[in-house]
């Protein structure tokens, strides 16, 4: 990604200090019968305030939620998991929300899939997976845990607040709804929540992302995970990915050549695009893998709107305005450090040094 995310706490992550308390001390300590004393207290309130319908008023939902699959995970974890699994369970609760380091991809710290919690226990891996899902779909939802947590509405404002760049920095031209918007963006689950478990509602993992990138480009696709680029799916092999709330923002190059001299006709298979960043070879790889990088700045280059509007206004100015290649060239390169993600200046710059060394202008 060209940037990274500033991290905005919230009230809403109390819904992950709940889950955190319900796996370690509740799920993975069960040997009593299920009582509700036994829940974080405020998980609590909220179980027993929509104890008899479980109602989501906003949504018009019905459904069993929280009690009906807390005490049916329980049961699991008391009659049928040994305590070597049930450690091996906390561990990986620990690992997949460890967001930073399973980017990092730390030997020490493997994540666990829904295909290893199957492993353990099939009952365990399919209530879990329902459970996780319908925290982030329905849950969050519910009027009774808004009204303790905050909504996610309200996070969204918050965070754009904060973030005020207005371009999505997995592709970097792409707008982000901002504070002048009635409508948000969809929040990614970067490590999918239909791949792992325990991490559906954990914020580190959650991050505003363009419609294209995804819904076109990334979809259920793991950037920790490489991809295999015929069926475009996953394979079981790991790889450092860009943490959407990193600390320091990766220094991407992006250089460009031309292999024609007709632009007006120009393809993408006449552009060869390198993207490097120093110490980040994996990372960047993942990152053009996962949201198509290449394929879009080539096109964006073809469009006649992009690449080729931006080789005609230095042309023009040129030929009908008394303008110099060479102070055009300056003023855009000066833009570009000022205010890369503005009119995606950052791929303007050396689309048009592509553009001079092939002789265009």
């Amino acid at each position: 990604m060209l940037f990274s995310y500033q991290y905005v706490p919230h009230s809403i992550e109390t819904i992950q200090v709940w889950l955190d308390h319900l796996l370690k001390e509740v799920w993975c300590k069960a040997t009593a019968d299920f009582s509700l004393d036994l829940l974080h207290a405020e998980l609590r309130a909220v179980v027993e305030e929509i104890y008899n319908t479980e109602e989501d008023t906003k949504r018009g939902k019905t459904g069993d939620w929280l009690y009906g699959p807390i005490t049916r995970i329980y049961e699991l974890f008391k009659t049928q998991l040994t305590a070597a699994q049930r450690l091996q369970v906390s561990a990986w609760y620990d690992h997949n929300n460890d967001i930073e380091t399973l980017c990092a991809c730390d030997p020490a710290k493997p994540p666990a899939t829904y295909a290893d919690l199957w492993i353990i226990n099939p009952n365990l891996a399919a209530e879990m997976e329902k459970f996780c899902t319908s925290l982030w779909s329905n849950v969050l939802g519910l009027s009774p845990v808004q009204k303790r947590i905050g909504e996610i509405d309200q996070h969204y404002k918050d965070f754009v607040a904060i973030n005020k760049a207005g371009k999505c920095p997995y592709c970097g031209y792409n707008d982000i709804k901002g504070s002048n918007n009635t409508r948000r963006e969809a929040y990614d689950h970067f490590l999918p929540k239909g791949t792992y478990p325990f991490n559906s509602v954990n914020f580190r993992n959650l991050a505003p992302m363009c419609h294209e990138c995804n819904s076109s480009y990334k979809l259920q696709l793991d950037a920790t995970r490489h991809i295999d680029p015929i069926k475009r799916k996953n394979t079981g092999v790991r790889r450092k990915a860009f943490y959407s709330y990193a600390a320091v923002s990766p220094a991407i190059s992006i250089s460009l050549k031309l292999r024609t001299q007709d632009v007006t006709s120009l393809k993408t298979d006449e552009i060869d695009l390198q993207l490097t960043a120093p110490g980040y070879d994996e990372e960047v790889e993942a990152w053009r893998d996962v949201f198509g990088i290449e394929e879009r700045y080539k096109a964006k280059c073809c469009a006649e709107n992009d690449g080729k509007a931006w080789l005609h206004f230095i042309v023009d100015e040129c030929a009908n305005h008394g303008q110099t290649a060479a102070d055009l060239m300056a003023k855009t390169f000066r833009a570009a450090d000022r205010s890369p993600y503005d009119s995606a200046n950052f791929l303007k710059k050396p689309f048009l040094q592509a553009c001079k060394i092939a002789g265009l202008f």
